[in-house]
């Protein structure tokens, strides 16, 4: 098998670890950050509850069409996770 790496980097990240609740459900995330990530205005964001992640624009966020197809879930669930998001990165 013939590879050919075309990046390999290793840096420091962060990770916060949020539990909550709402009206609808309870969310169990990760929100992952990174120098790298850091430069482009980004975020990687894990639903710790099933398979789902994405890596998101900061700036992007209120895009709820782009929450409810990387999370699998309706409307109202991905207002929850915008409103989620926002509380996180304006904190």
């Amino acid at each position: 098998m013939d590879i050919h790496f075309l990046s390999d980097v290793t840096e420091q990240a962060e990770v916060r670890y949020i539990s909550m609740h709402t009206e609808t459900r309870r969310y169990d995330v990760a929100v992952l950050t990174s120098p790298r990530l850091e430069e482009k205005n980004e975020v990687v964001f894990i639903d710790l509850q099933g398979p789902r992640y994405t890596k998101i624009n900061k700036n992007h966020i209120e895009d709820s069409e782009y929450l409810a197809h990387a999370f699998n879930v309706n409307e109202y669930e991905s207002d929850e996770i915008y409103e989620i998001l926002n509380q996180i990165l304006n904190n």
